[in-house]
């Protein structure tokens, strides 16, 4: 007889006493449970049925499998028998998917939503979790996760069905709506997820990947891109993007030259979604600047397509622009045969503020002729820094919400023109204008209509004053 093919069992009572015995290694759980029963006999009531817990892994041992298949022979291992009435079985459901495990009442649910076998046969991917519902059997009554496995159980000897679906996280960019649909099935295309949001396609044309910004294409298949968090686009909340090598696109076909994004993509998530090198390649917009890599396509929304160059060669010299008023900066890289003029019209169009109303100086106020090059300032130059100044004799302030926004202005500017900055510098859609009202900070607060012009009511204020104090709000807010 091969002793070698022996396991060793050690029987712990609650009392504290102890029993070994010997078992050949292809026994069965079922007959260690044959085993216990005689030997609880002596129990008062005796225990019907055992189960056989693993400790350390709180897996439910199947009894028709043998010691050698469930234990690691070189290690000890603690195994608990326990009363089988305090188990059930559990059905998880997904999409065709089927698993049934045996677990313990006690057990949360989450804790089994954890285990990777079970997400491996039911083909569910771990990122999901957070997205998941789960619904009891065929109802659509949607149960907490973090309930215990027994809370569900009402029929004896009947497994509890869980079903699971993924919630898709829609964010509606213009309003901030959240849009939670779930689906019991991936096989779904953002056409047919575009349908689901219940909004107009006509006007909602896009669906934009959360994690990489990109609009995904209609017939794409949910199942293929694994992602359930989304941005709901219009048209104008998107722009189309073409990059070039060498004037050879570096997309494939015709058909595929453009690819289409949130306005708010940056140049560092385009550069990742084609897999560029940010430390040594580089994007050249309208063939003379390299924006930073935190610009975002907002900038350049005026053309259509946006057009980049790829290049490993940076431009050489490293422009820093700080727009006085407010402290924000922006930087860029260019070459030294850009002229004055051209970095002004650069830094406004990147501060998504009008050429018109401002200028470049030098750090200590000193103004340079737009005519004039970098090169012509110094030919040796790698780094320069300007403020971006207002030629405006006036500035309006506007109160939104808690933020206060300084805009430049004239007699002649148009109250649209400010409520139009204003918007844009809320990151609010233009179109969404007529939600709002701007209010004359005097004291019976008047209504101003967007047609006026900044000389039509200036007249409300005191007659030396060169800041006119505004509010902007949504028309349904308390007065």
């Amino acid at each position: 007889f091969d002793t070698n093919n022996l396991c060793e069992l050690i029987l712990r009572y609650k009392e504290g006493r102890i029993q070994t015995s010997l078992f050949h290694s292809t026994t069965k759980w079922q007959q260690i449970d044959l085993w216990l029963k005689t030997l609880s006999q002596t129990n008062d009531p005796p225990i019907v049925d055992f189960a056989f817990v693993m400790r350390k892994q709180k897996v439910i041992i199947d009894n028709s499998q043998t010691i050698s298949s469930t234990i690691d022979q070189t290690e000890p291992m603690i195994v608990d028998a326990i009363n089988r009435n305090i188990t059930t079985e559990v059905i998880f459901s997904y999409e065709t998917n089927t698993q049934l495990i045996h677990t313990l009442k006690s057990i949360k649910i989450s804790t089994l939503l954890k285990d990777e076998n079970l997400l491996r046969q039911l083909n569910l991917i771990d990122s999901f979790l957070d997205d998941c519902i789960l619904l009891l059997g065929e109802t659509s009554d949607e149960i907490l996760i973090t309930d215990n496995v027994g809370h569900y159980s009402t029929l004896e000897n009947q497994p509890i069905h869980f079903r699971i679906t993924i919630a898709i996280q829609i964010l509606k960019y213009d309003d901030k709506e959240q849009i939670k649909i779930p689906l019991s099935n991936r096989n779904t295309t953002i056409k047919q997820l575009l349908e689901l949001t219940g909004k107009s396609i006509d006007i909602y044309k896009y669906l934009a990947s959360n994690e990489t910004q990109r609009v995904i294409d209609a017939n794409v298949v949910l199942s293929n891109i694994n992602q359930t968090r989304f941005i709901l686009l219009k048209e104008n909340e998107t722009c189309l993007v073409w990059i070039n090598k060498s004037n050879e696109s570096l997309l494939k076909t015709e058909n595929e030259k453009y690819q289409r994004y949130f306005i708010h993509t940056t140049i560092d998530d385009i550069c990742k979604e084609y897999q560029f090198d940010v430390l040594h390649q580089y994007l050249i917009y309208s063939n003379d600047f390299v924006p930073s890599v935190d610009t975002q396509l907002i900038s350049f929304q005026s053309e259509s397509p946006v057009r980049f160059i790829v290049t490993d060669n940076n431009l050489p010299v490293t422009v820093t622009v700080q727009k006085s008023g407010n402290n924000q900066s922006i930087y860029f890289s260019c070459s030294l045969a850009i002229t004055v003029k051209r970095l002004c019209s650069i830094s406004c169009q990147l501060f998504g503020v009008s050429e018109n109303c401002y200028q470049l100086t030098l750090d200590d106020g000193t103004l340079i002729e737009d005519d004039i090059s970098l090169e012509d300032m110094d030919e040796t130059i790698t780094d320069i820094q300007f403020q971006l100044i207002s030629t405006m004799s006036m500035n309006c302030s506007i109160l939104y919400s808690e933020q206060t926004i300084t805009l430049p202005c004239d007699q002649d500017t148009l109250v649209s023109t400010i409520v139009k900055e204003t918007l844009e510098e809320l990151h609010i859609q233009y179109d969404n204008i007529d939600k709002y009202e701007l209010i004359a900070l005097t004291t019976d607060r008047p209504q101003i209509d967007f047609d006026l012009s900044i000389n039509d009511i200036h007249q409300l204020f005191p007659s030396m004053s060169m800041i006119i104090p505004l509010e902007l709000r949504k028309k349904d807010e308390q007065k």
